[in-house]
């Protein structure tokens, strides 16, 4: 599925002088079986930019499109169905006595047969790592725990997109490196992902391409060392370190992850030793 923003301005509180414009002219597309990072600092529009995505905001001016098709046209249960959001910290949400009934419940919705719904659940679940937590109740869930729950219940919507906001955010490093890890597996299964993080570094890791927000513009889009190389000051640790090593060092090339960069300095000591 392809997503696409045009022209997409959203004015807080608009006609009452206080208006507060959060986006100003967005435009930018979510290409089928892609990961696209949203960066940016606090303030940018990263957050209203997001809900954009499948009109649980509405733009002031501007339009959304989904395939081709104005978003605005489509009954919401169906574009939030196809464009899943994970909100900043979703394990808030988590309600039901046991996982599996939590993560059962937004498919429900859908009037899914039985057999279809705990198929979706033990699928999302799995996908998850997380199929063992079913018979659980949320509240004795580790923060981790909770939060793969949370996204599991987005999951089993089988959206075309997945749009996570900051879903990183305060979780140790092994559950930060789980969920990357899912991320890059919806990418392989051929699900796009939509990833707001104000972790650069995690951004380089998984991003195809990388789209950098400021007082809700765009700023720069393109793949991840078109974006980072123009502007190091918005880059990764990786980006920096060989953007400074760049004029003594030319065939270090632009390495974006951290694999590939170590990989690049090791072959520098190696020529030079």
């Amino acid at each position: 599925m392809r997503l696409e923003l045009r022209d997409v301005w959203h004015v807080y509180a608009p006609g009452n002088g206080f208006e507060l414009p959060a986006l100003r002219g967005v435009s930018l597309t979510v290409e089928d079986g892609e990961v696209l990072g949203v960066v940016g600092g606090t303030g940018s529009g990263k957050s209203t930019l997001v809900q954009h995505m499948n009109l649980l905001l509405a733009p002031t001016s501007g339009a959304v499109f989904v395939d081709g098709v104005d978003a605005g046209t489509l009954r919401k249960s169906e574009l939030r169905r196809r464009v899943g959001l994970v909100f900043q910290f979703p394990e808030q949400g988590l309600f039901a006595p046991t996982v599996e009934e939590d993560v059962s419940y937004a498919p429900r919705q859908l009037g899914l047969a039985g057999d279809e719904v705990r198929g979706r659940v033990r699928g999302a679940l799995e996908s998850l790592d997380a199929a063992h937590l079913a018979r659980r109740a949320p509240y004795t869930l580790s923060g981790g725990e909770k939060r793969r729950v949370a996204i599991a219940g987005v999951l089993a919507m089988s959206p075309e997109v997945l749009v996570l906001d900051e879903p990183t955010a305060g979780l140790d490093p092994v559950s930060r490196e789980r969920l990357l890890e899912l991320v890059t597996g919806l990418r392989s299964a051929g699900t796009s992902v939509v990833l707001v993080s104000h972790d650069l570094d995690e951004v380089a890791e998984v991003a195809d391409r990388v789209c950098v927000l400021e007082e809700g513009r765009v700023r720069s889009i393109g793949d991840p060392a078109e974006v980072f190389y123009a502007d190091p000051e918005v880059a990764p640790a990786t980006v920096r370190v060989v953007a400074a090593l760049g004029n003594i060092c030319p065939g270090l090339g632009r390495p974006v992850r951290f694999g590939t960069t170590l990989q690049a300095l090791r072959g520098l000591l190696e020529a030079r030793g």
